[in-house]
């Protein structure tokens, strides 16, 4: 147990009671949080016994975690049509940063530090689109002038606080119909430059998967690794993982969830999950089509499919703090509860009953568990509370 504040002084928050999980240090086991100063002050059990606090939380029967890294969601409202306010939906899912992926490009993304990144309770981090519209419009790399590797490469070098990689959608919705993977050569050109990740969707070619796949480099990211559509699936005809998507993983890059409203199948995942290809980190791909009814998406409900596919619940919080945390160049600064960092917490509830999990196509599996949010903190105050 680490030591408190000084005989006397009472800490700002104390988080009482709760299972503690937090991978990167180890721990998964009864503990109490001491936060002040919107920092982590002390953690580990008993410390209730003898601790003063200003405000408490009792987690008895919830789990506590680090704050969750969603780190594919669209948090431009009011520039980019699919993009949803990120506080409202940190403040029920748990979330403490979100990663915007591929919503702003070089020429848009002043605004999106003015008006999201600046403003937001929720910590917002974003991946760069290589095209310098962002998701302005759905061809966003159709017009060849609009993918610019040497402006997204100037718009990183301006903003390495915010920026963490480099997005490309590698489908026909983005290209248009030239079959080509020449955007995708030109985000790893960008992201080669400043040192940073490539975030490539997969979708409905141009670009194949066998083109673009092997353009990406280890620490890079393929996004929608359930999805279920044929010519996209990660998976071949007889649903073993194709021989591609399996080098590309022994070489490095990583798999990523992405959910979104046409990725995750739940054919495609229960294939994957049966060879235990889960994926490196989850995520919502949390959008307008997708926030609402009847898919309803957040972290928690995302979480709680991989759950129920049977990964592991340490593994599931690793894959949505420590491992996005690491993968982004972030570890030293969020996904965990060491002393010192910044107090952003997730207190959870699994809940035990029988649950409806609908999949992007809109069929159903019954859950017996479930995650849900109680509270998020960030930097030790609740998001969504005054």
């Amino acid at each position: 147990m680490d030591d408190l504040p000084a005989v006397g002084e009472a800490v700002d928050l104390l988080i009482r009671g709760g299972m503690v999980i937090d991978p990167a240090s180890g721990i998964h086991g009864p503990a109490d949080v001491a936060i002040s100063g919107g920092k982590i002050v002390a953690l580990g059990e008993g410390i209730g016994a003898s601790a003063r606090a200003r405000d408490e939380i009792d987690a008895t029967g919830l789990l506590v975690t680090p704050g969750l890294i969603d780190i594919h969601t669209h948090v431009y409202p009011g520039c980019t049509p699919l993009s949803v306010d990120a506080d409202a939906l940190a403040a029920r899912s748990g979330v403490t940063t979100m990663v915007d992926c591929g919503s702003a490009g070089a020429n848009t993304f002043t605004g999106f530090r003015r008006y999201v990144v600046e403003r937001s309770a929720c910590r917002i981090l974003a991946f760069l689109n290589i095209s310098v519209i962002g998701l302005v419009t759905l061809n966003e790399c159709a017009h060849g002038p609009h993918v610019d590797c040497n402006a997204a490469l100037e718009c990183i070098e301006g903003n390495r606080d915010v920026i963490v990689g480099v997005k490309v959608r590698g489908s026909r919705n983005a290209f248009g119909e030239d079959n080509t993977a020449q955007p995708v050569w030109m985000a790893r050109a960008a992201a080669t430059a400043a040192g940073v990740p490539v975030m490539m969707h997969i979708g409905d070619p141009p670009p194949t998967l066998d083109q673009a796949l092997p353009i990406l480099r280890a620490g890079d990211f393929v996004t929608h690794s359930y999805k279920g559509q044929p010519v996209t699936r990660l998976v071949d005809r007889d649903g073993t993982v194709r021989a591609d998507v399996q080098a590309a993983r022994e070489r490095g890059v990583l798999f990523d969830l992405g959910h979104g409203n046409g990725s995750f199948s739940w054919t495609v995942a229960r294939q994957l999950a049966d060879q235990r290809f889960w994926p490196d980190t989850i995520s919502t791909d949390v959008h307008t089509a997708n926030v609402g009814p009847p898919l309803s998406l957040d972290m928690p409900g995302v979480l709680s499919r991989l759950l129920h596919l049977g990964m592991p619940l340490e593994d599931v919080i690793r894959a949505s703090t420590l491992i996005p945390a690491r993968c982004i160049g972030w570890s030293d600064r969020i996904g965990s509860l060491a002393v010192g960092r910044e107090a952003d917490v997730a207190i959870l509830a699994l809940e035990n009953g029988e649950y409806d999990l609908i999949d992007s196509h809109r069929k159903t599996e019954r859950a017996t568990r479930r995650l849900v949010a109680r509270h998020t903190l960030r930097a030790g105050r609740r998001i969504g509370v005054a």
